[in-house]
């Protein structure tokens, strides 16, 4: 099963490093995987493709639509044909919900990882595209996959279908993250910990 990984980009953060732990467990008999960062492919991107992943990079710049870039994406999508699309965080819930449709309705599972939107917090351009995503998510995405039931809460509140969000809680190797020596890791949560435990760093 060809699953198609969509990120808005791929810099150091709490998404890029889940989805980098999803790669780095995946069933690499049962999946195959490619990711596609709607920007560029950042730090991230190379430890991902030293996975033995595919990365490759839209190239699109922030906060500059750019309706080729979308067509373009389209494209890849068809010329591929995944059997099925996870897109991470708001940009690229759009945006790969829009290009899977292009491409001939490939279903398309977005990946929520906020749990709160406030105003200050974020750029304009971030919170309307969730208040776009919210309109749309009753058309555009088979399932909404949430990373806490918080994260459902919220969103659903915000507009999004209810109906089609499924809560798939984040998880700690805990092998490496041992509960029982939690005075060992003193900024446990935090992305320094992650990695300098994870060994991501």
């Amino acid at each position: 099963m060809k699953v198609m990984h969509i990120i808005t980009a791929l810099p150091v953060g709490g998404a890029q490093v889940m989805l980098y732990k999803l790669l780095s467990h995946m069933d690499r008999v049962a999946f195959a995987a490619e990711v596609i960062s709607l920007a560029d492919v950042g730090p991230f991107g190379k430890k991902i493709q030293a996975l033995g992943v595919p990365v490759r990079a839209l190239g699109m710049r922030p906060g500059i639509p750019n309706p080729l870039r979308l067509y373009r994406l389209a494209r890849w999508l068809r010329q591929d044909r995944p059997h099925l699309i996870q897109t991470w965080m708001p940009h690229a819930d759009l945006i790969g919900g829009l290009a899977a449709r292009l491409a001939g309705g490939i279903p398309v599972a977005w990946n929520i990882r906020h749990g709160s939107l406030d105003v200050a917090g974020h750029k304009r351009t971030t919170l309307w595209t969730v208040k776009t995503c919210a309109t749309l998510s009753h058309w555009l995405p088979t399932w909404i996959v949430c990373c806490a039931e918080f994260s459902r809460r919220v969103y659903t509140e915000l507009g999004y279908a209810g109906e089609k969000m499924v809560v798939v809680p984040n998880g700690f190797d805990l092998e490496i993250l041992d509960p029982t020596r939690l005075h060992d890791y003193p900024y446990v949560g935090s992305l320094g910990s992650l990695k300098r435990h994870c060994s991501l760093g």
